[in-house]
This record gives C-alpha cells, sequence and structure tokens, in this order.
C-alpha cells in the first residue's frame, strides 16, 4: 500500500487558492437563491454591474492565488475560466423558480473577469516596478 502525503508546496497551494474557492461558493450559494428572494432595486441595469463586480472579485482572488514564472499566460486562462463559471451559472439559473438564463448578464460576468484580472496584472507590475 502506498502511503500519500501532502507536500509543504500543495498545503500552500490550497491556502493560496482558498478565497476564491470560497468566494466562488458564496456565489453559487446566491446565485441559487429564488428570484422571490432578491430585493427590487429601483436602478436600470443594476444587476449589470453586480454581475461584473461578483465576477471582477472571482478572477482577481484566482490571479492573486497564481505564482510562478507562467503566470502573466495564466491571467488569460484565469478570465476563460470565469467565463465558463459565469455561462455555467447562468445555465443553472434557469432552473431556479423566479430566476432566468441571460447572456447579458454573462457577458457583464466576463468583462467583470477581465478587469478583476486587468487590477491584479497591474497592481503585480506597480509593486515590480518598485521594488
Amino acid at each position: 500500500m502506498t502511503a500519500v502525503t501532502t507536500t509543504d508546496a500543495e498545503r500552500s497551494s490550497r491556502r493560496r487558492f482558498a478565497p476564491a474557492i470560497a468566494w466562488g461558493a458564496l456565489m453559487l450559494l446566491l446565485t441559487s437563491l429564488p428570484g422571490r428572494a432578491i430585493p427590487a432595486v429601483p436602478v436600470a441595469h443594476i444587476d449589470k454591474l453586480v454581475h461584473a463586480t461578483m465576477y471582477a472579485i472571482l478572477a482577481a482572488l484566482v490571479a492573486s492565488a497564481i505564482a510562478g514564472p507562467r503566470r502573466a499566460r495564466a491571467l488569460a486562462g484565469v478570465v476563460a475560466f470565469a467565463s465558463l463559471y459565469g455561462a455555467a451559472d447562468e445555465w443553472h439559473q434557469q432552473f431556479i423558480p423566479g430566476r432566468s438564463q441571460d447572456r447579458v448578464d454573462w457577458a457583464a460576468d466576463t468583462v467583470g473577469a477581465a478587469l478583476g484580472v486587468l487590477f491584479i496584472a497591474a497592481a503585480r507590475a506597480r509593486r515590480e516596478h518598485t521594488t
């Protein structure tokens, strides 16, 4: 029988991604609420800003967790991941009472993810430039 051991690097990686995983789980929980549980806000299209913000945070958390020499390339993958997560979430919402699937929400998710990644990339570039 082979013993399975966890290295310090694996534990560190899990800790780095824990905030992103927790945020993604919270997002799934919130988007699983029935439509009647969501308060009406009298501001047109405010939900698009909410979508963009939620996915900007998700992408920023994932991008922040990525380390290593190839992280710049990985940032495009973070946007793709967040966009696919948004598409899956929109598909899932069609099964929630009072909710619906919306391609414009998905577009807002993707734009938000791109903005979150750009924010992290700019912050890293500034930090590396000043050190």
